[in-house]
């Protein structure tokens, strides 16, 4: 632990089942804020506990895992269980923290997050990650449900990060937003995450494909995540690349979309499906590069895709849409190709195909990226940064 940094308590909200999403983001600034000599308690919510929670420690990290009865509600989406809501804000005021760090605005992160602020008189900080409510394009994550949805959510996201001491935000879209609804420039802080280079390393292509049974002559595109909208904007580009390099096919890591078995799709595509964590490392490892398709929209260009962090580990050259804080990652690093169209995006896999020492040279940027400026190591040391900024 850095001399100058006291021992502190963290308490971390997040909303998501454990394994989803911004968990990860949780996760690993927790496992990190442990090892520098912190005490930390991360609440998620249980993927199979129904009534009863879960804990878990190891070290000084607490897991809790509070029940998912009703947390997947179609209308509202997860973060309102109605078991997990009142166990959080008993669980968090049995304890006391010097910080509470909220991940997201759901129910069952405010509420308890407010109350442990009340209780303890502790700072509270408030991560924000993705745009939930309504957007100037309709692609907000909760904007399409049925009315009240997208009015709750937006009041909630807005309400929660004003109530807040200080704001976090992964992206400089989210940032613009927090300072556009009054929020004091100096308590706002953009924080990145981070790549998981100690849990994902470079692997030996043809040992990874002989375990997943890939023809070595593949050229494999990976892909990890659910996004079918985005994913469905590499069809195209598919049909178009493999008229002249066969060869080319996309690994999908995740839940494969509807047209994956469509005649002309079918033979392009290796639809590997829903990888736990600690065997991702073997998929990647599969791979020639990777592939980050975003639409354009507001919610896309507001986002940090957990992904992305996940690629540079792996260290492969990653092909990244024109969207978004990642790109410019890619762009100034020299870890991949940055493309805004079809045409673009079938010259730079063909470049990738053709040119193996460039390939190489980007994989290795994508390594130095993850070990350095992206590593959650020093994510982390910005976070405790501002938590004793907060706590002074």
């Amino acid at each position: 632990m850095p001399a100058d940094f006291q021992r502190l308590r963290v308490l971390l909200l997040n909303d998501n089942l454990r394994g989803v999403g911004s968990f990860y983001r949780c996760w690993h600034l927790a496992q990190e804020l442990v090892r520098l000599g912190h005490e930390v308690c991360l609440v998620t919510v249980s993927r199979t506990r129904r009534i009863l929670p879960r804990s878990e420690r190891s070290d000084s990290l607490k897991l809790i895992e509070s029940p998912n009865l009703l947390d997947l509600v179609y209308g509202l989406g997860p973060g309102y269980g109605i078991v997990g809501l009142p166990y959080r804000m008993l669980a968090v005021a049995r304890d006391r923290f010097d910080i509470v760090h909220a991940f997201e605005s759901r129910l069952n992160v405010l509420l308890p997050a407010v109350l442990s602020r009340a209780l303890n008189g502790c700072p509270l900080v408030v991560d924000w990650a993705d745009w939930w409510g309504f957007t100037r394009d309709g692609s907000g994550l909760q904007e399409r449900r049925p009315w009240p949805v997208p009015y709750l959510e937006t009041a909630l996201e807005e309400f929660i990060h004003r109530k807040a001491d200080w704001v976090t935000t992964i992206s400089t879209g989210l940032r613009d937003r927090a300072l556009a609804l009054g929020i004091p420039a100096d308590r706002v802080r953009l924080i990145p995450s981070g790549a998981a280079a100690e849990a994902i390393r470079p692997l030996d292509i043809i040992s990874c494909r002989r375990e997943l049974d890939i023809p070595p002559a593949t050229y494999l595109i990976g892909y990890v995540g659910s996004q079918v909208g985005d994913l469905e904007i590499l069809s195209p580009a598919l049909r178009v690349l493999r008229k002249s390099h066969p060869q080319v096919k996309l690994g999908i890591i995740g839940p494969p979309p509807s047209d994956v078995r469509a005649p002309g799709f079918r033979d392009a595509v290796i639809p590997f499906g829903p990888v736990q964590f600690p065997q991702l490392p073997l998929y990647l490892g599969a791979c020639d590069s990777f592939v980050l398709p975003l639409r354009d929209t507001v919610f896309n260009r507001t986002r940090w895709p957990n992904k992305f962090g996940d690629y540079l580990a792996a260290g492969r050259p990653i092909l990244c849409s024109d969207v978004g804080d990642v790109a410019g990652i890619v762009q100034a690093e020299g870890c991949g190709v940055v493309w805004s169209s079809l045409s673009d995006l079938v010259q730079g896999v063909e470049s990738l195909v053709e040119d193996k020492p460039a390939a190489d040279s980007m994989g290795r940027a994508s390594r130095r990226v993850a070990e350095g400026r992206l590593s959650w190591r020093g994510i982390t040391l910005e976070f405790l940064k501002l938590y004793h900024d907060a706590a002074s």
